[in-house]
């Protein structure tokens, strides 16, 4: 009945989709448009970059685009939740959600399973055409599996993540603009997980930084695989792995228990959502 319920939610925003196309459309547009903008920031920047990236095969438009591309799935995950809550909160729909056998749980996992598998086609589209039509390299071997297992960590980290910032809505009351935790994960990834620049340029005294951002070694190890061809058997690929497994199972098992407490301090208050 859970899944039956979270798939009706994914559905709806299909739904939704087929009615309002154009929303898709401008989706994809602003992929494209953000993917392409560092693409040619990259162009402009390659040949002072490349010294930093040796570990990478020295590519610094491949390593500019695969870390924008990924970036921007991450945060559409991250944000996830809490938008879902903030979004059904008012339009008061919130409040019957809860009231139902599946609850809210059934709303923002059928919110996932839509957003999971729309990021993945417009990712897939933004690399197809960086690929054959922008000539960025990708290794010719790249190792399936561990491609798989560190997209899905990532995924279900930032998941894990956005739950905890969505806890916020009932445990701070935080209902519009945008939440405290999440913003605060965005910031610390954009400027210490290498996404726009070689971690090695960052000042030696704030690099250890790098080291408490999931996003670092995620994207460490998506370019090393996609861009060397590495797989298990490089040491780096193999402990990032390990890395960011932790990482998931932690975020979720962290991130469903602050949402259920938030949940239940808010059914014995002022109530999850809008009533009417």
């Amino acid at each position: 009945m859970f899944l039956k319920s979270a798939l009706s939610f994914a559905k709806l925003e299909y739904r939704a989709l087929r009615f309002y196309p154009s929303s898709f459309a401008l989706g994809v547009i602003s992929s494209f448009v953000t993917t392409g903008m560092w693409f040619f920031v990259s162009l402009f920047l390659k040949e002072y970059a490349a010294a930093s990236l040796a570990s990478f095969g020295g590519d610094f438009v491949s390593y500019m685009v695969i870390g924008v591309v990924f970036f921007q799935n991450s945060s559409a995950i991250l944000t996830l939740p809490y938008n879902s809550l903030n979004t059904a909160y008012w339009d008061k729909r919130l409040e019957v959600y809860n009231a139902s056998s599946s609850g809210i749980w059934a709303f923002l996992s059928g919110r996932f399973l839509w957003t999971f598998f729309y990021q993945l086609i417009i990712q897939a589209a933004v690399l197809f055409a960086a690929v054959f039509c922008a000539g960025v390299r990708l290794h010719a071997d790249i190792q399936v599996f561990p491609l798989i297992a560190y997209y899905l960590s990532f995924v279900f980290t930032c998941l894990g993540l956005g739950l905890i910032g969505a806890s916020t809505f009932f445990s701070l009351e935080v209902k519009q603009g945008r939440e405290p935790f999440t913003w605060l994960v965005d910031v610390l990834a954009r400027i210490f997980s290498g996404v726009y620049y070689p971690l090695a340029i960052l000042p030696a005294g704030i690099q250890f930084l790098s080291r408490i951002v999931p996003h670092t070694y995620a994207l460490e190890g998506l370019r090393l695989i996609m861009m060397n061809g590495a797989g298990l058997g490089d040491g780096t690929v193999r402990n990032d792995l390990y890395v960011m497994l932790g990482f998931a199972v932690c975020s979720m098992l962290l991130g469903i228990w602050i949402l259920n407490r938030a949940l239940n301090r808010a059914h014995h208050g002022n109530g999850v959502g809008m009533v009417v």
